[in-house]
C-alpha cells in the first residue's frame, strides 16, 4: 500500500483563502492513474474522466463528429427531438467514474499518496469553483472532515445525516466550498410545498419565499456517508434535470434557481480573492454565457492558467480578449504542477 502524507491538513477558519481555483475538466484527467484503476469500468465504459470531445463514442456511439457540428451540437439536437438518452448516459457515465474512483483516492483508499488530496491539504481554505458535473472533490474533501453538504456547496443545503460512530463523522463546522457553476447531479431547487388548509378541502400550493436546496446522491450515497438523501417530495428532480445540459446556449440554464445562487456566492468568493488559478478549463467560447460575468468581476486581478501544454497559447487569446486582466501561464498538467511544487501561486 502506498504511504500516506504524514502532514495533517492546516486549520480551517471561516476566512477564505485569498487564492481561488476554477476547475474545468481537465482538473479530472489524472484521477484514474492516480487511482491505479486501469481497467473498464463495470459497465464497460473506459475508466477515465472525459473531456468534453471524448464523449462522442460513449454518448452518441459514433467515431466521427458530422460536418459542421460540434458535440454541444449533437446534444442540442438530441434534447430538441426529445432523446435525453445521450444525456442521461453522460450523467451516469461520470457519477460511474465517482462511485469507482473516488473512494480509491481518498483517506483510507489503496491510493490515499495522490495528488487530489495534496493539493486539497495545502489549499484548505480556497474555494473551488467548478464548470464539472462531477462529485470528485466533494467526495475527497468529506473524508478529510473538512466538507459537509450543510454549507460544502455555497449555499445552504438541506440533509440527512445518520450516526453510525463518532469517528466517523466531520468534526470541522465551515466546508471548503465546492461551487458547481453548471449545477452539480447530488443537489436540486425546492420552490413549493403543499399546505392544508382548515377551510379548504384540498391542500393548497404554497411558494417558498427563497428556494430550499435538497441533498440526493442517489447512486452516489455510499461515497457521502454519513450524510443521506432527504426522500423525494412533490418537487423532486431526476438527476437528468439537475445540471445545465453541456448544450451550445447555456443562457436559459443560467437563470435556474440553485445556478443563480451559486453564481451569487461564487462572484463574492471572487471579490475577495488576490488570485485566481485556473485548472483545465479552456474558456471555450461556446461557454461565453457562462465566464464572462465571472471574468467581467476580476478586472485588474491576477489569472493563472493551468491548462496543459496550450497554457500559453490560451493567455494570448484571453489577454486580447480581456486585456484588463492580468493573465498568467504555466504549460503544465495538474498533475506536473503539483508534482512541481505550484509554480505560479502567490501563496
Amino acid at each position: 500500500m502506498p504511504s500516506r502524507p504524514s502532514a495533517p491538513p492546516s486549520p480551517r477558519s471561516s476566512s477564505p483563502d485569498p487564492v481561488l481555483f476554477i476547475l474545468g475538466s481537465g482538473f479530472n484527467v489524472d484521477a484514474a492513474s492516480e487511482a491505479g484503476y486501469s481497467r473498464a469500468l463495470p459497465s464497460g465504459r473506459p475508466a477515465q474522466y472525459p473531456l468534453v470531445n471524448e464523449l462522442l463514442k460513449i454518448c452518441f456511439n459514433i467515431d466521427v463528429l458530422p460536418f459542421n457540428k460540434s458535440i454541444e451540437d449533437l446534444f442540442q439536437d438530441s434534447i430538441e427531438k426529445g432523446d435525453k438518452a445521450p444525456l442521461d448516459i453522460l450523467y451516469d457515465y461520470l457519477m460511474e467514474l465517482d462511485y469507482y474512483i473516488t473512494p480509491l483516492l481518498k483517506r483510507g483508499g489503496t491510493h490515499y499518496n495522490n495528488v487530489y488530496i495534496r493539493f486539497m491539504n495545502d489549499f484548505p481554505k480556497s474555494p473551488l469553483i467548478t464548470f464539472n458535473y462531477d462529485s470528485l472533490p466533494e467526495i475527497l474533501l468529506l473524508a478529510e472532515k473538512s466538507w459537509s453538504p450543510k454549507d460544502g456547496y455555497g449555499i445552504p443545503v438541506q440533509f440527512n445525516q445518520i450516526t453510525i460512530g463518532r469517528e466517523t463523522l466531520p468534526l470541522t463546522e465551515i466546508s471548503q466550498p465546492v461551487l458547481h457553476l453548471h449545477g452539480s447531479l447530488c443537489v436540486y431547487p425546492s420552490t413549493f410545498y403543499f399546505k392544508k388548509q382548515p377551510e379548504e378541502d384540498y391542500p393548497i400550493i404554497q411558494e417558498y419565499n427563497e428556494p430550499k436546496f435538497i441533498f440526493d446522491p442517489d447512486k452516489l450515497g455510499n461515497c457521502f456517508l454519513p450524510y443521506e438523501r432527504i426522500p423525494p417530495g412533490v418537487t423532486y428532480s431526476r438527476v437528468i434535470e439537475r445540471a445545465i445540459a453541456p448544450i451550445p446556449d447555456k443562457a436559459e440554464g443560467l437563470k435556474g434557481e440553485l445556478i443563480t445562487a451559486v453564481y451569487k456566492k461564487t462572484m463574492e468568493l471572487l471579490n475577495t480573492a488576490t488570485q485566481i488559478v485556473v485548472i483545465g478549463y479552456s474558456f471555450n467560447p461556446i461557454d461565453h454565457a457562462s465566464y464572462s460575468k465571472l471574468l467581467s468581476t476580476i478586472i485588474g486581478k491576477s489569472v493563472l492558467l493551468i491548462t496543459g501544454r496550450d497554457a500559453d497559447t490560451l493567455k494570448k487569446l484571453l489577454s486580447n480578449e480581456y486585456p484588463k486582466i492580468r493573465w498568467e501561464s504555466q504549460n503544465m498538467t495538474f498533475k506536473e504542477w503539483v508534482n512541481n511544487g505550484y509554480p505560479g501561486v502567490r501563496h
